[in-house]
């Protein structure tokens, strides 16, 4: 029975799709999404709900909960008829794509290929991003947008708010990722809930159009072929609001705590700089002169170091950050680029004696030697460490 509602729903789905078939270049309007209510629907009537409707905990804003193996429907009744109007969607599971070619486990790059897109660096704050905004002429707008923590993309949200009757539909299909890829589709704005004053309309809107003038952040080029990406370099020293090549220990954010001279041994006398999620220690004569930076350290799980790497960061996603793929691995080590010893290069260990690593070796613009390595347990990055070498 189970393999039978399964199959009868990605037919269903498909079905409907080859019928409506979308333009991608084309912005989400609130009728591709009835389809798919309609396909759900379908297999719903040939299917018993997981859960109790008429219970209390089957109350949601969206509508009454009826679950199912194959999706949660948010509907206007607790029980599922040819009369029954489903209000909104969550779709956690399936093989097949639900629209535009996407579904879940999708990953990032196939949901933004299947929509337009008119900021491809995906400029924006740390936290959202715009990726259209299309206007008509009786205040009706289609959109686009992500929302995320730095680099790392949680959402990604199709939009529009279309005018019915004295309101507005405002219809919405929204991608949640994990780890890179979507784990939850959610539709909502079905059916007669959809429709809404022009209050809230007019809110989302100044919403996004105040987002169109941000344009600070962005999202670092990745790739999986790797060859196609620049080596570590001199630029990668400026993240964060620092530049590490010419930042004193009175030049970093926030108010960290800056310590007196102290021994460092015989010959040398070194400062302390501890901040929010990172430590600095630089080399300087007896009464502070001539500050040099020796070592940064990366501590914080919030801070984003060169080209937006973070604590916890999966091992493939970094590597994706930086230039390689020009050899081959031994499945032990790897050399990712250039000449090993040889600034610049990069070089992987991926079965070291304290876990795995990645290093990047670099020159600073005045001639300086800069290795960045950065230690993965169980191939997530647990701690990040930038070293100023003696050799020029």
């Amino acid at each position: 029975m189970k393999r039978l509602i399964c199959l009868m729903l990605a037919l269903c789905i498909a079905g409907f799709a080859t019928g409506v078939l979308a333009d991608e270049t084309a912005p989400l309007v609130s009728t591709e999404l009835n389809p798919i209510a309609e396909a759900l629907k379908s297999a719903a009537l040939a299917s018993t709900p997981m859960n109790d409707p008429a219970g209390e905990d089957a109350q949601y804003e969206d509508g009454t909960l009826l679950r199912y193996e194959f999706a949660a429907l948010y509907c206007d009744r607790t029980e599922m008829t040819e009369d029954t109007e489903i209000q909104a969607i969550s779709i956690i599971a399936g093989e097949e794509p639900v629209i535009r070619g996407t579904g879940i486990d999708s990953n990032l790059e196939t949901v933004l290929a299947g929509y337009p897109n008119s900021n491809p660096e995906l400029a924006g704050t740390p936290q959202r991003a715009l990726l259209y905004l299309v206007e008509g002429d009786d205040g009706s707008y289609q959109y686009g947008t992500i929302t995320r923590d730095g680099q790392r993309i949680r959402e990604i949200i199709y939009g529009s708010a279309e005018k019915e009757g004295n309101g507005y539909r405002m219809a919405s299909i929204r991608y949640t990722l994990q780890s890179g890829m979507v784990s939850e589709i959610r539709i909502t704005g079905l059916g007669k809930k959809g429709i809404t004053e022009t209050g809230i309309r007019d809110e989302l809107y100044e919403e996004l159009n105040t987002l169109k003038d941000e344009t600070a952040y962005k999202k670092v080029p990745t790739s999986e072929i790797g060859t196609d990406l620049d080596p570590f370099q001199a630029s990668d020293l400026v993240f964060s609001g620092i530049n590490l090549e010419t930042a004193t220990p009175n030049d970093f954010p926030g108010m960290p705590d800056v310590t007196a001279p102290e021994s460092w041994d015989e010959n040398q006398w070194v400062i302390r700089v501890n901040g929010d999620g990172y430590a600095a220690v630089y080399t300087c004569n007896a009464d502070g002169s001539n500050p040099q930076l020796m070592r940064f350290e990366i501590t914080g799980e919030d801070f984003e170091g060169p080209r937006g790497i973070r604590i916890g960061d999966p091992l493939y996603e970094d590597m994706n950050r930086f230039r390689h793929g020009e050899n081959q691995t031994d499945g032990v080590t790897e050399l990712l680029y250039g000449t090993n010893g040889t600034a610049p290069y990069g070089f992987a260990d991926y079965a070291g004696n304290d876990g795995m690593t990645l290093k990047y070796v670099a020159k600073t613009s005045d001639g300086r030697t800069i290795e960045m390595l950065l230690s993965y347990e169980y191939a997530s990055l647990s701690s990040v460490d930038l070293t100023i070498l003696d050799e020029q």
